[in-house]
């Protein structure tokens, strides 16, 4: 292939793995699969994204290939440190099944459900260590739409209760960490329509 005709297409695919990027986040935040290594792998996927751009970077013209290049050599430091702290954190306790997420309660609606979930990470401090409520909706088979409501930081156990038309209560206990919490939801029948 001439290098006029390699030139032209270096656009359009850095602008594909940009595309890719920008769904791959918003899907991170609104997908959720039952399967936790699925999840793990989307996530590892996701940080491996920027890697796709180094031959279309590598194929411009000189001006642009220094302007692409000062963008993403920090873009590829960031997703492969990210990538690191994930395969270190939440791989190895997804290797030796160490549960960081349980489900407390779940109440069932019409064209969706509500779960109450104690997480915890193993990554220390930084991370998920408490009970947060989410709601789902069914899309295919091991795969969600996932709308995440509230989360109550340090708690350990917690309650919940469908209150009618689309309001759920949830009932947070007393402890060293936080105070009791007695609070009712609105929720949207179609997760966020």
């Amino acid at each position: 292939m001439p290098a006029s005709k390699d030139r032209t297409y270096a656009v359009p695919q850095l602008l594909g793995v940009a595309a890719l990027m920008a769904t791959g986040y918003l899907l991170t935040h609104a997908l959720c699969f039952t399967n936790d290594a699925l999840n793990f792998a989307f996530v590892c996927l996701l940080f491996l994204i920027p890697f796709l751009a180094i031959r279309p970077v590598l194929r411009l013209r000189r001006w642009p290939k220094v302007a692409a290049s000062i963008f993403l050599v920090p873009l590829l430091t960031v997703s492969l440190i990210c990538l690191l702290i994930t395969v270190t954190c939440d791989g190895s306790a997804l290797v030796m099944h160490r549960e960081l997420r349980r489900e407390l309660a779940t109440v069932e609606a019409e064209r969706y459900s509500v779960h109450l979930l104690w997480e915890e990470t193993t990554g220390g401090a930084v991370g998920p260590h408490g009970v947060g409520l989410e709601q789902r909706m069914f899309i295919l088979p091991g795969l969600y739409l996932v709308k995440y409501v509230d989360y109550f930081e340090g708690a350990h156990e917690g309650s919940l209760a469908l209150e009618g038309g689309n309001r759920v209560r949830v009932h947070i206990p007393k402890s060293a960490m936080n105070a009791e919490v007695n609070r009712v939801y609105p929720l949207k029948p179609r997760v966020y329509f």
